[in-house]
This record gives C-alpha cells, structure tokens and sequence, in this order.
C-alpha cells in the first residue's frame, strides 16, 4: 500500500512539476540548449502527419515563413500555447505563413495524438515524431513547448524554449517582421 501512496504521490508531483514554463521528459539528456539556434540554417525533414500524408520542411522553405512546434500531449503549457498558435495562423497563413506541430508522444501516447489534435481543432498539419527524428534535429533535450521560427529563406530566426500567458504576443512580433516584404535595400 505504501509502494502505491509512493507512487501516486511521485506522480502528482511531476505532473505538477511539468506544468511549469515548459515540460521536459523525466527519462533524456539533461537540459542543454537546442540545436537550433537564431542565425543557423533550417535541417530539411520529413515525417508523417495524422493523416499518414508525407511532410517535407523543404516543400515549405522559399515559399512561406514556418514555424515548428515541438509538443505533446501530455504537455499541459503545450496546450496552452495552442489556442494562440491556432488563432496566430489563422490570421496570418493567407500571407505565407506555416505552422507543423510536431508531436514528440512516445509510444505510450502516440496513439493519442490524432484524437487530441481533432479535439482542440489543430487546422495546420501535426506530424508523429516517436522515433525523435525531427526532435534530434532541432530539439534533441526534448523540451516542450520549443518553438523554432523559419523565415522564407531557410533561416532559423528564432527560437523559444517553454510557454508562459503573454509568450504569444513576442511570437507575433517575430512572425510580423519574419513576414515583412523586403525593402529596396534588400533588407527585412
């Protein structure tokens, strides 16, 4: 009886715990900064969404500024973040602009992803990363949310690790600017 006290108490606790600023496995690499890092060039690749359709970075790059988010969904700030993801691409997709949700479930949860992504009404594309190919790339510490913006030209323009209320308001200055025509100068 007292194993099993133990244990739900444990796991109150990190649940508790992960619905801090960003939630992070309790089994991985300890935290270290992303891979991606403002300034770098965006890694092409390819996965697969809920629907079993084949999604390549590269179809997006020179075409639309993107923006990768890393979650899952047991991811409690992941949850919160999306209602403002979801409303930010609506307003801005018709001017080129992207989101790919990337669902970092293991295998435990992974199953779960498609029913949460119809449930909290995910209208851009949600891609299945169990295996962490697209996580290695771009978030190998496995931090959720991790939101990595991609301008049209490839580049990694910016990157934040975690949610909290008022997160989005930067997010949407970032995506403004990455969406900005250039001027004559051939600066943004």
């Amino acid at each position: 009886m007292r194993e099993i006290l133990r244990f739900v108490t444990a796991t109150a606790l990190a649940s508790a715990l992960c619905v801090s600023a960003a939630c992070e496995p309790t089994t991985g690499p300890t935290k270290t900064s992303p891979s991606a890092s403002k300034g770098s060039r965006a890694a092409d690749f390819t996965g697969h969404d809920i629907d079993g359709k084949t999604v390549k970075l590269s179809d997006y790059l020179g075409k639309q500024v993107v923006l990768l988010d890393f979650c899952a969904t047991w991811c409690q700030p992941c949850l919160s973040e999306l209602h403002h993801l979801r409303r930010l691409y609506e307003k801005e997709r018709h001017r080129g602009f992207a989101i790919l949700a990337i669902a970092m479930d293991s295998s435990d949860t992974i199953a779960e992803v498609p029913a949460w992504a119809r449930r909290n009404e995910v209208t851009f594309p949600v891609l299945l990363d169990e295996d962490s190919h697209i996580a290695s790339i771009y978030n190998p510490k496995k931090s959720a949310p991790l939101t990595v913006l991609i301008d049209k030209s490839g580049d990694v323009v910016y990157v934040h690790d975690g949610y909290n209320s008022g997160d989005e308001a930067l997010l949407e200055e970032h995506v403004a600017t990455a969406l900005a025509p250039l001027s004559a100068g051939g600066t943004k």
